[in-house]
């Protein structure tokens, strides 16, 4: 079933607030309806309800969800004081329904929203007092994502969540809150799928997340955590290049380099990035050196198994020690065969110490999760990450600059976040959890910095 809602503002002469006094901070409520708001044994075509000040409307198809799903567009219409709203379908007989409108009205003289207005009735001699609550996190990054949307579907059809759309869905709002109300006293399959036309589980690159077990409308307030994931990640298509073009252009390889002018970081590889994917000639190795071009020992150079325009230089860098990168110009290729327009060599120096900052992190409350992990993140990337087995946490080194910390749940203890499947021929299983503290760790560069964190559950 489908639901769409068609808005038609009705032409009204322009109103034009009085001047002067405090201004109106109340939203518009309602007054009186037509069936009354929560009527029984009713099956209404039209339903006209009455504001107390002039409304508008805004983002109805964005706003309004009508459970349960109704099949046709039902037309929602504004004039003056009133809306009015006409339905289509034949509705169901002994259901409760419920049209709940979001922030969609609001007063026209100073844009008031009557927040989560929501009108109900039913079919039959009683309203349904059914309810499900609970929360939605991405499980990744445990941040909330508002525009994701919570699905209820029959227990006794598996495969629903990929075939038919569902007969009640709500919003999550900013806080990752969501609740269904008015629900007949059944048990429902629970998910959580983007707010799309098709309401379905379609492509394993969806976010998406299910619960375990059934749950039951019984107008218990116990919260229900759901952990959303995308099985695999979106490929986005990239514009095939014209190698005419790039051979006019770029007959040789250009690069930018990750110095920071010419100091390398002590905690990372030094990377080159090109503008093609690259291929490295083994008959031309890439060396580092000091700075008399011998060769140091337990270097590593690697092309990104990510991005193929990545070339690393791995090594266990020490403080203040100035090195050559050799670079010969037969020694990368991309596969239009272009090539480095000489040997090059990068001098530099890696940072000093003083540089950095140590860290001692108390931890309490971390024995709750399995294989616990505390990740630290900057815009939502990882930057670090650290097993925790006691309280007492010290790292000797880290950037100055400001984390984000979190914890995750390293279920099968492999030192990385794992995604959860479903359907699709992968079976059932749950991502692995990252649960964001409040804490926020600043880092100054030469300074013994100090961290105490509580984990509640």
């Amino acid at each position: 079933m489908s639901i769409y809602l068609a808005a038609s503002l009705m032409s009204c002469a322009n109103i034009v607030p009085p001047s002067g006094g405090p201004r109106d901070s109340i939203p518009p409520y309602r007054i009186k309806a037509n069936p009354i708001d929560s009527a029984v044994n009713v099956d209404p075509k039209e339903i006209l309800i009455q504001f107390s000040e002039y409304i508008t409307t805004t983002n109805l198809q964005e706003n309004v969800v009508v459970s349960p799903s109704l099949k046709n567009t039902p037309l929602i219409e504004s004039n003056l004081d009133k809306l009015r709203i006409r339905i289509k379908d034949t509705l169901l007989a002994n259901t409760t329904y419920s049209i709940q409108f979001g922030n969609s009205i609001r007063d026209v003289n100073e844009g008031n929203i009557a927040q989560n207005f929501t009108y109900v009735f039913s079919t039959g001699s009683y309203l349904d007092s059914g309810k499900i609550q609970g929360s939605v996190i991405i499980a990744e990054t445990g941040k909330v994502d508002s525009s994701l949307i919570v699905l209820l579907q029959p227990i006794n059809n598996d495969t629903a969540i990929f075939k038919n759309r569902p007969m009640y869905y709500t919003k999550i709002n900013g806080k990752g809150k969501f609740s269904f109300n008015y629900l007949p006293n059944s048990q429902f399959n629970i998910f959580v799928l983007p707010n799309d036309y098709t309401k379905k589980f379609d492509d394993s690159t969806k976010s998406f997340a299910f619960l375990d077990d059934v749950v039951k409308a019984n107008g218990s307030k116990d919260s229900i955590h759901l952990y959303a994931f995308q099985s695999f990640q979106k490929i986005e298509n990239k514009k095939a290049i014209n190698s005419k073009l790039l051979k006019r252009n770029t007959p040789t390889l250009k690069y930018t380099r990750s110095l920071e002018g010419k100091d390398q970081d002590l905690l990372h590889s030094l990377q080159l990035l090109f503008e093609t994917p690259i291929h490295l000639n083994d008959s031309f190795p890439i060396v580092l050196a000091d700075t008399l071009n011998k060769p140091v020992n337990n270097f590593k150079v690697t092309i990104d198994t990510g991005d193929a325009r990545k070339l690393d230089i791995q090594y266990a860098w020490k403080e203040n020690v100035k090195f050559h990168l050799l670079i010969p110009q037969n020694s990368i290729k991309d596969s239009l065969n272009n090539f480095l327009v000489k040997n090059d060599t990068l001098s530099f120096t890696t940072k000093p110490n003083k540089a950095y900052g140590s860290c001692a992190i108390k931890i309490s409350g971390y024995e709750q999760y399995k294989n616990p992990v505390l990740l630290l993140t900057q815009d939502d990337k990882l930057k670090f990450s650290f097993p925790i087995k006691q309280t007492n946490l010290n790292i000797a080194q880290l950037p100055p600059g400001e984390f984000q910390v979190k914890i995750l749940e390293d279920i099968n203890n492999n030192g990385r976040w794992d995604t959860g499947k479903y359907g699709f021929g992968l079976g059932k299983q749950q991502p692995e959890k990252v649960i964001l503290l409040p804490n926020k760790l600043n880092i100054k560069a030469d300074w013994d910095n100090e961290l105490n964190i509580t984990i509640n559950k």
